[in-house]
């Protein structure tokens, strides 16, 4: 206590010169108009500056939030426009027009947001882990891409994270086909490009151009069909065979800047494996091959 009185009688010129000036300015801003506008503005100019930075230092805050906002937006709108597309296919079937795409089954499609926690792209087999899992409604062999493209194939789940199979995966198989044209190959990676794949197995007859598109096929369990892949680089002829071409594809997707992304469920999933399940069993019975 002493030495806080101290510290004021030590000081006490100061705190006096101090009182003099804020009374001295308090007199002149309140005997005076001109005075006084001229504080008024400046003290509402700082106020709405200080209000300006604190609002941009809260929404840059608020980022994350918004983003997940707009990322479950997306998703909730890509579901509305498959349920529209698949009735705008029963609506052309009804009334007996020709059906455009096939797009029937597509609204049996879910959308599950998801952020990316890890993602490799330099070793031969990569994967990419989400921070969503069985607690979600993910399950193994969901499809997963982001708003540019495919992405990969879910391969593991725990109850709070999945892996995913990345497209830079060699085991990584998806069907697909070229748009326009319904001969459908299986897009794997060559290990070499991180924006490239390779569409094999297509079948020799069909016309293949540099620049088509390339789309997921109504043959896969795993992606919706007509959904972007990427597009066609380069044609050539499949070295062991005659009958089969290759096409290399630049892929949509940046797979080495993924921030968040869908993972895609397909609500008639195990009802249409057991139906390939049933054809494979007549099939042995009448001595057929399973494929």
């Amino acid at each position: 206590m002493n030495n806080l009185i101290n510290f004021f009688i030590k000081n006490s010129s100061w705190f006096v010169f101090a009182f003099y000036v804020i009374m001295s300015l308090v007199l002149l801003f309140r005997s005076n108009p001109y005075q006084q506008s001229v504080y008024l503005t400046s003290a509402n100019g700082t106020v709405s500056a200080i209000a300006k930075g604190v609002n941009s230092a809260s929404g840059y805050f608020n980022l994350k939030e918004i983003n997940e906002d707009l990322h479950r937006q997306n998703a909730d709108q890509k579901m509305q426009i498959l349920a529209l597309q698949e009735k705008i296919n029963e609506m052309e079937l009804q009334y007996g027009e020709k059906p455009g795409d096939d797009v029937s089954g597509k609204g049996n499609y879910t959308f599950i947001s998801a952020h990316v926690i890890s993602n490799s792209v330099v070793n031969p087999n990569n994967y990419i882990t989400i921070d969503r899992g069985s607690a979600d409604g993910i399950e193994p062999y969901m499809g997963v891409m982001d708003m540019n493209g495919v992405v990969g194939i879910v391969d593991a789940v725990n109850t709070h994270s999945a892996r995913v199979m990345s497209i830079l995966h060699k085991d990584t198989k998806i069907t697909c086909e070229l748009k326009g044209n319904k001969n459908f190959g299986l897009l794997v990676w060559d290990g070499k490009s991180t924006d490239h794949a390779i569409l094999k197995d297509l079948p020799k007859v069909g016309d293949y151009h540099v620049g088509d598109t390339v789309l997921t096929s109504s043959s896969s369990l795993s992606f919706p069909p007509g959904f972007m892949v990427g597009v066609v680089e380069r044609v050539s002829p499949t070295v062991k065979s005659d009958n089969f071409m290759t096409l290399i594809i630049k892929l949509s997707c940046k797979i080495t800047h993924l921030s968040n992304v869908h993972v895609i469920k397909n609500n008639m999933r195990d009802e249409l494996k057991q139906l390939e399940t049933t054809d494979d069993d007549e099939s042995t019975k009448k001595g057929g091959s399973k494929r």
